[in-house]
């Protein structure tokens, strides 16, 4: 089983924001919301403002305040009335999956007039799954090769030899049942479950590191199973890394340097 990971170009006129202009697109989304969702944006996720330029900007809301504010049911309700309250201002929206996408203009450092796709999602405890997903302050964008997607496919390669599954948005590990019953929402003792018992949060952190942790683990290979069938779809790229001793990998490498 693969995941996917929303995100691509919504909209035909939006081009990819530099990271010089992406403060100045966040705090005009900042300034369309309602006072009262101002303060509720989490922005320092994705690679918005990290890499040199992002194809769009990600930000958190949190569920309880963006629920509140629109006198909404539940998150699916909110979701439907932020893509309304921004339809009402004059922006093009669209409702996809857990994004309300929003085409929103801005004047570039260049002085020019662009528009950016800024990617809304309405998460609930928003500060707690941020955490998943802070990999800009981190400094994973260092790596040019960084996918987040990379890394949660992964994740769930390991998770899935344990009958689990990672969920990113809800920052949750949950057991492969027919209720998804949570294991855990702690991302130290995610780490110790998928990993080994010493690793950390920051063992999380990408697939370098999440690799590196495998290092001696002598359940590697089946942790990797299904990682390597993403690998062969080419829709994951595994760092390089020294296979373990005396795996089916260990000795191909062994034989090709006799």
């Amino acid at each position: 089983m693969f995941y996917l990971y929303e995100g691509g170009k919504v909209f035909d006129n939006t081009s990819a924001v530099a990271k010089e202009d992406v403060a100045t697109v966040i705090n005009t989304v900042k300034l369309e919301l309602p006072s009262a969702l101002q303060n509720k944006i989490i922005a320092d996720i994705g690679s918005a403002g990290y890499k040199v330029e992002s194809g769009d900007i990600d930000l958190f809301i949190d569920e309880r305040a963006a629920v509140k504010n629109f006198d909404a049911e539940d998150a699916a309700g909110a979701k439907q009335a932020l893509a309304q309250y921004f339809q009402a201002k004059g922006f093009k929206t669209a409702v996809k999956g857990r994004n309300v996408h929003v085409d929103v203009p801005y004047s570039a450092q260049d002085g020019k007039q662009r528009y950016a796709q800024v990617d809304l999602m309405i998460i609930a405890d928003a500060k707690r799954v941020a955490d998943w997903h802070q990999h800009g302050p981190r400094g994973m964008y260092a790596d040019p090769k960084f996918k987040a997607a990379h890394l949660y496919i992964l994740l769930n390669s390991i998770a899935n030899f344990k009958n689990m599954k990672v969920d990113a948005f809800a920052g949750t590990l949950n057991n492969r049942d027919a209720d998804s019953t949570m294991v855990s929402k702690d991302r130290n003792e995610i780490a110790k479950i998928l990993l080994n018992p010493g690793a950390r949060a920051a063992d999380l952190d990408s697939a370098a590191a999440v690799m590196k942790a495998l290092e001696g683990d002598p359940d590697r290979e089946g942790k990797l199973a299904q990682a390597h069938q993403a690998v062969a779809k080419g829709v994951l790229t595994l760092p390089e890394t020294a296979p373990t001793p005396g795996s089916a990998a260990w000795f191909r490498t062994m034989g090709h340097n006799l």
